[in-house]
C-alpha cells in the first residue's frame, strides 16, 4: 500500500522535516561543491521530508558538506521511465565504468532499465545555515 502524502495545512504546530545522511567519495563532493556535479544518484528512495543530504566521506566517515535537494526523478522500476548508462553517467558526471562499480545490480538484472528502479535527486551545494533555515522553514525547499 503506497502512502499517500498529505499537505500541511494552514494553522497547524507541527511540521517535519528532515536530512538524509550519505556516503559519497570526496572527489564527488568537490565536483557538486564547484557546481560541476548537480545530479546525485541512488537506489533506495529518500524519505519525502527530507529536504537535502549531508554527504559523508565513504572511506574516512568525515563530515563533507550539504546539498539541498531541489528534484526528484525516478526512472525505471515498471512505471517510470527506463533509464540508461549513458544518461547517468551524463546526468551525474561519473563514467560508466564507475556506475556500474556503483550500482551492480543494474549489471545483473534482466531487463535492469525497466526493472531496477534508480532516483535521480537534482541537488545544490549549500552551507549549515541554510541547511538549518530550511529544516526550520524559513527558507522553503
Amino acid at each position: 500500500m503506497a502512502a499517500v502524502r498529505k499537505p500541511i495545512e494552514e494553522g497547524r504546530h507541527m511540521r517535519t522535516r528532515s536530512i538524509t545522511i550519505a556516503k559519497l567519495r570526496r572527489d564527488y563532493w568537490g565536483r557538486i561543491q564547484r557546481g560541476e556535479k548537480r545530479f546525485e544518484i541512488r537506489d533506495d528512495p529518500v524519505a519525502d521530508s527530507s529536504v537535502a543530504f549531508v554527504f559523508k566521506d565513504a572511506d574516512t566517515g568525515d563530515y563533507l558538506g550539504c546539498a539541498r535537494i531541489k528534484h526528484r526523478t525516478d526512472f525505471g522500476g515498471g512505471e517510470a521511465s527506463p533509464w540508461n548508462w549513458p544518461i547517468l553517467s551524463v546526468l551525474s558526471t561519473v563514467p560508466i565504468p564507475e556506475l556500474k562499480e556503483l550500482f551492480p545490480l543494474g549489471t545483473q538484472i534482466r531487463d535492469a532499465e525497466h526493472e531496477y528502479t534508480l532516483y535521480v535527486y537534482e541537488i545544490e551545494p549549500i552551507d549549515s545555515e541554510t541547511l538549518l533555515s530550511l529544516l526550520i522553514g524559513q527558507e522553503e525547499s
